[in-house]
């Protein structure tokens, strides 16, 4: 189920992140989400947001390991965390949910090599990675946006808290965190599942016992 992303694709699921960044009423988190976004368009085109062989006990790619892979993760996760949060719209700040899930997973544009497959450069991870992980990486990123806005430090660290908690890193304090960790977790999951299939194969019947039949193929 890896199967690279067009330009077409990316110009396309891009397109969707800045709107989505569009409906943050927060001016300071909306300048800095789009700056960002911008900033760092050319790596959210050409990341991977799984990588390869790095866990190779459990299976020799992560999800979403593919050229564009990023980006179609980080639209997938801020639909789904925007989704979730809708039910609670009168309890949870639909700003903070946004940014959080549009920019969860910015510090991966630091980890991943670029894609380059006939290069046999997929998704490696760099030095990096080993010493401090993409969130640190990420919440640096947008660290450094926020402190050129006009934006409360309370604000500004209940941002980052979000970025900082989505890996279960530390404690979360705020539903915004929830939402966006499990929003995370739901598409990397269902994602690996789709690309690797785990359901129990029956080798004599040549099928797999879990598999919906009302799935099309």
């Amino acid at each position: 189920m890896f199967i690279n992303l067009t330009e077409e694709q990316k110009e396309g699921k891009f397109e969707e992140l800045i709107e989505y960044a569009n409906k943050i009423k927060n001016e300071s988190l909306k300048n800095a989400c789009l700056k960002i976004l911008n900033d760092y368009k050319k790596q959210l085109f050409t990341r991977a947001a799984g990588h390869d062989a790095i866990e190779h006990i459990k299976y020799e790619r992560t999800h979403q390991c593919f050229d564009g892979g990023l980006l179609d993760h980080t639209l997938n996760v801020t639909k789904h965390a925007y989704n979730i949060a809708l039910i609670y719209k009168d309890k949870v700040d639909m700003d903070l949910v946004i940014f959080g899930a549009l920019l969860h997973d910015i510090g991966k544009t630091k980890i991943f090599d670029e894609w380059n497959e006939n290069g046999k450069i997929k998704s490696n991870l760099n030095y990096s990675y080993l010493l401090v992980d993409h969130v640190y990486l990420g919440e640096q990123i947008v660290e450094k946006y926020l402190d050129k806005e006009e934006i409360s430090e309370k604000l500004k660290y209940q941002a980052l808290h979000i970025i900082a908690t989505h890996m279960d890193t530390m404690d979360k304090h705020m539903t915004e965190a929830y939402i966006v960790s499990y929003a995370d977790s739901i598409d990397a999951d269902v994602e690996n599942i789709i690309s690797y299939p785990r359901n129990a194969f029956n080798p004599i019947i040549k099928k797999y016992m879990y598999e919906s039949e009302n799935t099309e193929k």
